[in-house]
């Protein structure tokens, strides 16, 4: 096994240790944040710094989130996010598309909830002009802010940090990106 593959494996594990007891045990209808169970869709926007093997003439990306989950109490969520993200310079061009199903485990308070989000996912590429085409296996592990404008209106800020797994080489970069979901 890789040096890299253990240290991640081992943040993976370190960040699992972290989850609020609540999300494990269930949270009771008494909590007092505003996130109910149920289903809730968003999006988000932000930059992304491409950190190991990426083109130097990609500094930064853009792109965003499109996410759909279900929350089954204010402390756990699953969700399913979609992340386009474009990169350009030096006159080439990466159309990257992740999809990643994540586990969201979240400790709320009265008006916004911290949380922390972990999965694995898929990551396809396409550079330009060339038209190459690449995919790998993914791994995402992530921090935020859920913020309540009212009951099932809320904005988040989050931090990212993928992992993408290729044959030969691993790149890694860190999103970050702002937003609003709303439960349906």
């Amino acid at each position: 096994m890789k040096k890299g593959s253990v240290w991640l494996a081992l943040s993976c594990l370190m960040l699992l240790s972290f989850v609020p007891p609540k999300a494990m045990a269930g949270a009771s209808d008494s909590s007092p944040s505003s996130l109910s169970p149920g289903w809730y869709l968003g999006t988000g926007l932000g930059v992304n710094a491409p950190v190991q093997n990426w083109d130097p003439d990609f500094l930064l990306g853009g792109g965003g989130n499109l996410f759909l989950g279900y929350r089954f109490n204010p402390s756990l969520s699953l969700q399913l996010s979609v992340n386009p993200w474009f990169y350009t310079g030096g006159g080439l061009s990466v159309v990257d598309l992740r999809v990643s199903p994540e586990l969201h485990l979240a400790d709320p308070f009265p008006g916004w909830a911290p949380y922390i989000l972990a999965g694995p996912g898929y990551d396809f590429q396409t550079d330009s002009p060339s038209g190459y085409t690449t995919s790998s296996a993914a791994v995402v592990v992530g921090v935020g802010f859920q913020f309540d404008f009212r009951p099932g209106e809320h904005a988040f800020i989050e931090g990212r940090y993928d992992f993408l797994i290729y044959n030969n080489l691993t790149q890694q970069d860190v999103p970050v990106l702002v937003g609003l979901s709303e439960d349906l």
